[in-house]
């Protein structure tokens, strides 16, 4: 029996109608989606730096302020533990958390500016991996299956349509986990919780205690000069991270409501950015105020 081809006019059909089904069921991202989606990553990532930035470099002002203690004779102070609760171990689990959230912003934007396979899956294994290193947040094995079958379906004769349907199924997938780390991240820097914030005040508290106890008695007058430095350095750590606190607490709240917003935006052509263009510009102001707070 001789085999039985499909002639160029049947091809041609075949295209039209995939084509068309395509155009029936859901297009590509357009402009405004697109731009939505990258506009949502660029800032993301600015703020997972910024964020792994100052709890870092907060330990460092721990380590500093607890020094000067020393030195202004607070017997308080644990030499074995100079860094307190603001541990290696502590610092990095944070900043394990800022890095899955830049991770998930990165594949965001490989998916939406890249077909090639490779970079999608490396994007998407990275952020997989990163997620399930963070404690206190969860992805489910099939949600991140999920991700994984998105990804692997970008490409072919419909690549464009299968881009916007991984994007929305990325951004589905995610969404809990996403919102966990942001309030995570909330948690740590809202000054009145027993967590990261409260703990960096107290440290000041006790720089401040250790400085007045040193300005009185015999003396006094040989330890003016680090009652003094004690006393400025106190007052610029704690109007510095009050106000860092501020920016990544709204930052995050911002965060929080684009990633909501961002669920819809690569279902609907006439869904706002509203909240996706007011988290970038509070991603903004942040980035400008952190580069004068913490500029050296």
């Amino acid at each position: 029996m001789s085999a039985c081809y499909p002639s160029r006019g049947d091809c041609v059909r075949f295209i039209f109608i995939a084509c068309f089904s395509v155009l029936q069921v859901g297009c590509g991202l357009t402009l405004q989606q697109r731009a939505a989606v990258e506009r949502f990553s660029a800032a993301t990532i600015d703020f997972a730096t910024l964020t792994s930035s100052e709890l870092v470099r907060s330990r460092t002002d721990v380590l500093e302020m607890n020094t000067l203690r020393v030195q202004l004779n607070d017997d308080t102070v644990k030499l074995d533990r100079m860094d307190a609760h603001f541990t290696v171990e502590q610092v990095k689990v944070r900043v394990d958390a800022m890095h899955a959230l830049q991770e998930y912003a990165e594949l965001l934007h490989t998916l939406v500016t890249t077909s090639q396979q490779a970079q999608l899956q490396n994007a998407a294994d990275s952020f997989v991996t990163s997620l399930h290193k963070v404690q206190g947040v969860s992805l489910s094995d099939d949600k991140a299956g999920a991700i994984g079958l998105a990804i692997q379906q970008v490409g072919g004769l419909v690549v464009e349509y299968m881009r916007a349907k991984a994007a929305r199924e990325v951004v589905t997938a995610s969404h809990d986990s996403i919102l966990q780390l942001v309030d995570l991240v909330r948690r740590d820097f809202d000054p009145k919780a027993d967590y990261w914030s409260l703990g960096y005040d107290l440290v000041i508290t006790a720089l401040v205690g250790a400085a007045e106890f040193a300005a009185v008695g015999p003396d006094a007058a040989i330890r003016a000069p680090l009652v003094g430095e004690a006393k400025v350095m106190a007052a610029q750590n704690r109007a510095r991270f009050s106000t860092v606190a501020v920016q990544v607490d709204g930052s995050a709240a911002a965060l929080r409501e684009a990633q909501i917003n961002l669920r819809y935006a690569p279902q609907s052509s006439d869904v706002t950015l509203e909240d996706i263009n007011s988290y970038v510009v509070q991603l903004q102001d942040f980035v400008e105020i952190y580069s004068i707070l913490r500029a050296k």
